[in-house]
């Protein structure tokens, strides 16, 4: 796919239940909300999307199928798209980069583009997905069924090794206080959030 092609679309951080009902998208890294971060990545792409609660500086999109999780989202992106495919990020993904996005972009086809981290997961989020698997996703949401994996089943899948790239850990998320204290350790992260 062209990168002119491409859109990007935005998948806010949902109740963040397991932060204790922090908006996941409003924690900080560097002195820049994850959010912001995610935004400042997509920024060259011709498209930008976002859906979820919250605000975000994208163009909010309608959810059809509200809370029907990471699905009901992407199937609310590609609805409206004007592009061919949309690279889908989740708003809690810190160490994302452009030149992860490109790389992605310029390998996807037809479909469903994502690509498996070194230690052998799939990552359904961080990958472009092609207008064309819209009825799929249609579909599965009017039969109540809201996996994201089960897209995969049903979709033509390109998965792409991340393994001795530069890319191992863009997939890292923050969905846990545990999660948001390795970014501690790792020394990149600079606020000080507190949980009950």
């Amino acid at each position: 796919m062209q990168i002119e092609n491409c859109g990007g679309l935005i998948l806010g951080g949902g109740k963040g239940s397991r932060m204790g009902g922090i908006d996941k998208g409003s924690l900080n890294l560097n002195g820049k909300s994850f959010l912001c971060r995610v935004e400042d990545v997509l920024d060259f792409l011709p498209e930008k999307l976002y859906a979820g609660n919250g605000e975000s500086r994208f163009t909010t999109v309608y959810e059809e199928f509200a809370g029907c999780g990471p699905l009901g989202g992407i199937y609310a992106g590609l609805s409206c798209t004007k592009c061919s495919g949309l690279f889908v990020a989740a708003c809690d993904t810190p160490l994302l980069t452009d030149n992860f996005v490109r790389f992605m972009i310029q390998r996807a086809g037809d479909g469903v583009t994502i690509s498996q981290t070194p230690d052998g997961r799939l990552q359904p989020l961080g990958a472009v997905y092609h207008r064309d698997v819209l009825s799929v996703i249609g579909q599965m949401l009017q039969n109540g069924q809201r996996r994201l994996m089960g897209l995969l089943e049903r979709v033509p899948v390109q998965v792409v090794p991340l393994a001795g790239t530069e890319f191992e850990n863009v997939h890292f998320n923050v969905n846990t206080p545990e999660d948001l204290a390795v970014l501690r350790e790792m020394r990149i992260l600079d606020n000080d959030v507190r949980f009950c």
